[in-house]
């Protein structure tokens, strides 16, 4: 019988049963691809991250998540996640109070996580590719079909857009249509096939609240993930949204915003994004960061003989 160390972390918060769900397993190297997927799927959270030794020396360590369905390039709360346990663990000589820099490797190629400290607690910081943004390819009244709202329910400031990474960004004008929207799976699922959409990401900047830029809801049922609670590698580009559009203000050289999702499914969390703007007015610099809570730990048994007969 083998078993596998695992943990359950809860990302973009410090409070148990809140934010986002996501597996960690530390010492992954031995499992194959279709291990690593058998055991998402047992997991059942939106993702699960497997950490492994790097492929070459310039990366410190290696990060690979799957979400039950199928494994992705990118993922930002199991990052979270993933470095939350180490700092708990101790890997890599992880010191609480005392800062330290790694360089990751992942399917999306290097990613810097920033290891530091919050009232004695691991805080993480981590970078994000900076995305580019084009125009929805398609008839706005399928997109409005998909995610459940009438046309007229979106924004007068900006219009539905998509990322090189096959994320749609569907801003609309009211807090309240963000939450009674009721999404469609099957035709969110027919625009995956047809213009290659992994997720939507519905956003409202109507927050009636000082403290969030945004509120947000994630929907990627084509990665087996209907609804994700909170959504790091859509919230940062959600600041990098409101650049190119005009919706921030330009003579700032450092943006820090903070996005707010999960609150109408009950697991409600914070990403705070910060971007560095070079004299050309362009993002050089994206980030997201956040603390998490582990909130279980255990061992998968991936082989167990049972006789058939008692």
């Amino acid at each position: 019988m083998s078993s596998i160390q695992i943990k359950q972390v809860d990302a973009f918060t410090t409070k148990p049963f809140t934010g986002n769900p996501a597996g960690v397993v530390l010492d992954a190297d031995h499992l194959s691809s279709k291990d690593m997927q058998r055991i998402a799927n047992e997991m059942a959270v939106s993702e699960t991250v497997f950490v492994l030794k790097p492929s070459t020396e310039e990366y410190d360590v290696k990060l690979r998540w799957f979400t039950p369905k199928s494994e992705v390039d990118l993922c930002g709360h199991a990052t979270i996640a993933a470095f939350h346990v180490m700092a708990e663990n101790g890997r890599f000589d992880l010191i609480v109070d005392e800062d330290q820099s790694f360089n990751v490797e992942t399917k999306s190629g290097m990613l810097t996580v920033d290891v530091e400290w919050k009232d004695h607690q691991p805080y993480i910081v981590m970078s994000l590719p900076v995305p580019r943004f084009f125009p929805f390819p398609d008839d706005y009244n399928l997109l409005c079909a998909a995610i459940g709202i009438s046309e007229i329910e979106l924004s007068k400031k900006v219009k539905p857009q998509i990322t090189d990474n096959g994320y749609c960004y569907v801003p609309l004008s009211t807090y309240d249509s963000l939450e009674t929207l009721e999404p469609n799976f099957m035709l969110m699922k027919k625009l995956k096939e047809r213009h290659d959409l992994e997720g939507f990401a519905v956003v409202t900047t109507e927050t009636g609240d000082n403290d969030v830029d945004w509120y947000m809801r994630f929907f990627a049922p084509s990665l087996g993930v209907n609804e994700d609670p909170v959504t790091g590698s859509a919230n940062g580009p959600m600041g990098v949204f409101l650049y190119k559009n005009g919706l921030l203000e330009k003579s700032k050289k450092l943006i820090t915003l903070r996005g707010a999702q999960g609150h109408f499914i009950n697991r409600p969390g914070y990403v705070t994004v910060t971007m560095l703007i070079s004299k050309n007015n362009a993002v050089d610099d994206l980030r997201i960061s956040g603390q998490a809570v582990t909130v279980l730990e255990g061992a998968i048994r991936t082989h167990v003989n049972i006789p058939e007969k008692l």
